[in-house]
């Protein structure tokens, strides 16, 4: 995987642990993600250096020395829902979110999808906090003033209630089987991670949003939706699946919405009006975001030619 000028590898070292490191091999550069898994190692396919879960170089073919130098920046991980994620710095100022009064045990996944939209990353996150945009674009007419808090100084939250007041055939199921109104809380942890709960009056529905930058503006988004599962083993296995596979639709289509209408959309400071205070004081909350958070440092250099090369 690519983000930016960076590459990684992820790699099963043990049964159900994954590990995640730089895919540059810290010898001459070398794709480690064209190499192999030997005795729980990530083995390098130009000159079979062999690392372990935590970046170190373990064993070298040509010398029974290990450089300094000889190790990969790994990064955190974590599994959710049959999906490997992983923070991309060494450490991560946060552990892993989840929902509220919720387990990964209390819900099921369905199939991610993916979209790559033409706006910049900044921009996903802010989408929540566009108030406007949701009776135009989603045909949900806000009820009352949103709450908008911080729990975590790396996560912004806005909770609002909306009507489902739209006349497509998506929303008079949606107010026939789930309810007519809906509480949206929309929890964006660092800018790129983004935890949604739609709360109707007879259900639930869950969706989690990984944000990547591209190239030229664009990003790329997956999306994982999730479903309570309910009791019974009859029910988990039959109607849990198909649950799953109703509400993604929708969710998918209520955000095929956004990704059409927001393309080559920008930010502009100067354009924002007296209505779009929640979208301003988002990306002042973004901005001010530390950018310390995760840094640390990564493994020694190669020596220049000259220096020594053995263990130090």
């Amino acid at each position: 995987m690519e983000l930016g000028d960076k590459r990684f590898v992820a790699f099963l070292y043990a049964a159900g642990h994954t590990a995640v490191l730089d895919a540059r091999c810290s010898h001459m550069g070398a794709d480690l993600s064209r190499g192999d898994v030997t005795g729980g190692r990530l083995r390098c396919p130009l000159h079979a250096w062999e690392y372990a879960a935590d970046g170190q170089c373990v064993r070298i073919p040509a010398t029974s020395e290990i450089p300094r130098f000889a190790c990969q920046p790994a990064y955190p991980t974590a599994e959710v829902g049959g999906h490997v994620v992983f923070y991309s710095a060494p450490s991560a100022p946060f552990p892993f979110p989840f929902y509220e009064d919720r387990s990964p045990a209390d819900l099921l996944a369905a199939a991610p999808f993916d979209f790559v939209v033409n706006t910049p990353w900044y921009l996903i996150g802010a989408n929540a906090f566009d108030l406007q945009h949701f009776r135009v674009a989603h045909d949900r007419t806000l009820v009352d003033a949103p709450v908008i808090d911080e729990p975590s100084p790396f996560a912004r939250r806005i909770t609002a209630n909306y009507d489902v007041s739209g006349a497509s055939v998506r929303d008079r199921l949606t107010r026939r089987f789930s309810g007519p109104r809906v509480r949206m809380s929309v929890t964006v942890w660092g800018g790129t991670l983004i935890l949604v709960s739609a709360e109707f009056r007879r259900t639930t529905s869950y969706g989690m949003v990984f944000v990547r930058p591209l190239e030229a503006a664009r990003t790329h988004l997956r999306t994982i939706v999730w479903v309570p599962r309910r009791r019974g083993p009859l029910r988990r296995a039959l109607v849990d699946p198909l649950d799953a596979l109703v509400r993604r639709s929708f969710i998918r289509a209520f955000m095929t919405d956004d990704a059409v209408r927001s393309d080559g959309v920008g930010y502009n400071p100067h354009t924002l009006i007296d209505a779009d205070r929640e979208l301003r004081d988002y990306f002042a909350w973004l901005a001010r975001l530390t950018t310390e958070a995760g840094r640390s440092q990564p493994c020694p250099q190669p020596p220049r030619p000259g220096d020594d090369t053995s263990s130090r």
